[in-house]
């Protein structure tokens, strides 16, 4: 209690402190997928290492701001957020481990991302009575992530277009980073 009530407080309330965490929140994802995203659209041949940087201090952040949605009855942003985290460090992770010099198998990739699509792909189902900026970037971002499964399986052009589906979401998640 007595932490909480100091930020709470400070922050102006519950109502202050959801805005700052969907403010923050969005801002970390649009940063994210924007920095992922423009590779994935075919800009640049690879993620660098400054892109890749991005992904654990920002997956971080993504993590705290759920939990911080979460206790303040934001379910739908907590969720978004913790997916978000869970899905940028768990990428981040697995190519750290492996360290450039393991390859994933031919099509695991693809799987990944599948993965995801759906997890988001449920989210934008549970979130139809969400603001519609909501809405449309987790349309944005689960179609994003079904591209790259297909660009995995089939054809890299269909991982082009789930590129620039990517750059949309990001585009949709700064929108509703400056609107709250």
């Amino acid at each position: 209690g007595g932490v909480m009530n100091n930020v709470s407080s400070s922050m102006g309330g519950s109502a202050s402190r959801a805005a700052v965490t969907a403010t923050v929140g969005y801002m970390c994802i649009a940063l994210l997928t924007w920095a992922l995203s423009m590779t994935n659209a075919g800009w640049f041949g690879g993620v660098f290492a400054r892109g890749a940087s991005l992904l654990a201090p920002l997956s971080v952040i993504l993590a705290i701001v759920g939990i911080l949605a979460f206790v303040s009855e934001r379910t739908l942003d907590a969720v978004v957020f913790l997916g978000g985290a869970g899905m940028f460090w768990g990428d981040h992770a697995y190519v750290a481990a492996a360290g450039g010099a393991i390859a994933a198998p031919a099509g695991y990739d693809g799987w990944i991302a599948f993965i995801w699509a759906v997890y988001f792909f449920y989210v934008w189902l549970g979130a139809r009575r969400a603001d519609p900026l909501r809405v449309l970037f987790l349309l944005a971002l689960w179609l994003t992530l079904l591209g790259l499964a297909l660009g995995h399986w089939a054809t890299h052009a269909l991982g082009m277009v789930g590129g620039y589906l990517g750059l949309v979401a990001a585009i949709l998640a700064a929108l509703i980073s400056a609107s709250a």
